[in-house]
C-alpha cells in the first residue's frame, strides 16, 4: 500500500473518533446550539484535514506525515476515549470542553513532527547539492 493512501486512509479514521466520541457526550436536542455543537465537532477533525493537505502538496515528507498521523491519532484516541468512558478518571461536566483541547494538543503534534521532517528535507537537499 502506498504512503499517501495510508495516511489518507489513517487520517480518517483517526479523524472522526473526536467528532463522533464528542457528538455522544453532547446534548443535540437543543436545535440552538447544534451549529456550535457542529462546529465544534469540524474543529476537531481539523488536525486531520491539515495532514490530509500536507501529503497533497508534497513539500512535505510522506513519512513525516504519516508519523504525525500516527502519532496524533494515538494521542487523540487515547484522551477522547478517557474522556467519554473514564477508564482511570471520574466523570466531570465539562468532558466535552476538555475534548476541544485535544485537537489543539494535536495541532502541535503534527506541526512539530511535520516541522521536523520538513527541516532534515531542506538540510539532505542543501547537503546533496554541496
Amino acid at each position: 500500500m502506498k504512503i499517501k493512501n495510508l495516511t489518507y486512509a489513517l487520517s480518517a479514521v483517526f479523524g472522526l473518533i473526536g467528532p463522533a466520541l464528542f457528538l455522544r457526550n453532547v446534548n443535540l436536542s437543543d436545535w440552538g446550539m447544534l451549529v456550535v455543537e457542529l462546529g465544534f465537532a469540524l474543529w476537531l477533525l481539523s488536525p486531520f484535514v491539515l495532514v490530509a493537505l500536507a501529503v497533497r502538496s508534497e513539500k512535505f515528507s510522506s513519512i513525516g506525515a504519516l508519523i504525525a498521523t500516527i502519532l496524533a491519532g494515538l494521542f487523540g484516541a487515547w484522551f477522547y476515549t478517557e474522556l467519554t468512558f473514564h477508564f482511570t478518571t471520574k466523570s466531570d461536566p465539562q468532558d466535552a470542553i476538555a475534548m476541544l483541547f485535544v485537537a489543539a494538543g494535536q495541532h502541535q503534534i503534527i506541526f512539530l513532527t511535520l516541522g521536523l521532517f520538513f527541516i532534515v528535507g531542506w538540510l539532505q537537499t542543501r547537503r546533496s547539492q554541496q
